[in-house]
């Protein structure tokens, strides 16, 4: 797609293991979109990160922070089947697994490969080693209604389906705010030193931190 569009100049390709991910030049800025969660060793690439990073550079990160293996924790839990008792049979169809689950099943992805392996590891072991520019932590509940299995069960065009998931995304949201449950997403800018810190609201990185 680079070369395509007269781009390849401007990137350079390569194929590594992120665990022994060793930086062979300092940089401005670093991306991370959804790959952290993959990871095992967390404190090894981090350090590699803030070693690698210039002194005024930025590490940006969308990732996802909830559970080990994208588990709902307990308090998570209690709502999402609470939401799940009340919905109809054909809301209940997992598009992934091509059937349906009256029980909602508090899943562990990763038993199969990396999938969340150490995502409730990542947001604490951020705020060990950077400063936060800016961070946004959101969602929990409202994850198993619209990922990828369920989400395909509510249409966006019918005023039933619309008010149930705004009904959830507004629990979840007040949740959230009151401390009951933790986000399971981030959106964030990290550096190594001289932050000033943006949030929403009081959700800093440091509240949204769930204890194991």
């Amino acid at each position: 797609m680079a070369a395509e569009r007269g781009l390849s100049e401007h990137f350079s390709f390569m194929e590594c293991d992120l665990n022994n991910w060793k930086a062979e030049h300092q940089f401005d800025s670093i991306l991370a979109i959804h790959s952290l969660h993959h990871v095992v060793a967390l404190e090894k690439l981090f350090d590699e990160v803030h070693r690698s990073l210039s002194d005024d550079g930025a590490f940006l990160i969308n990732d996802m922070i909830g559970r080990n293996g994208h588990l709902r924790w307990p308090e998570a839990l209690q709502v999402v089947q609470a939401f799940w008792k009340g919905l109809p049979h054909s809301k209940k169809y997992n598009h992934q697994l091509n059937r349906f689950e009256d029980e909602f099943v508090n899943w562990d992805c990763s038993t199969e490969g990396f999938e969340g392996i150490r995502a409730q590891d990542i947001l604490p072991e951020l705020i060990k080693r950077f400063e936060f520019e800016c961070f946004l932590g959101f969602a929990n509940v409202i994850d198993i209604f619209v990922d990828r299995s369920f989400g395909h069960n509510f249409d966006p065009k019918k005023e039933s389906d619309i008010a149930f998931i705004d009904r959830v995304a507004m629990t979840d949201e007040a949740l959230i705010e009151s401390g009951k449950i933790k986000p399971t997403h981030l959106i964030a800018a990290l550096k190594k030193q001289g932050a000033v810190l943006k949030t929403y609201k009081h959700l800093t990185p440091e509240f949204c931190v769930r204890p194991p």
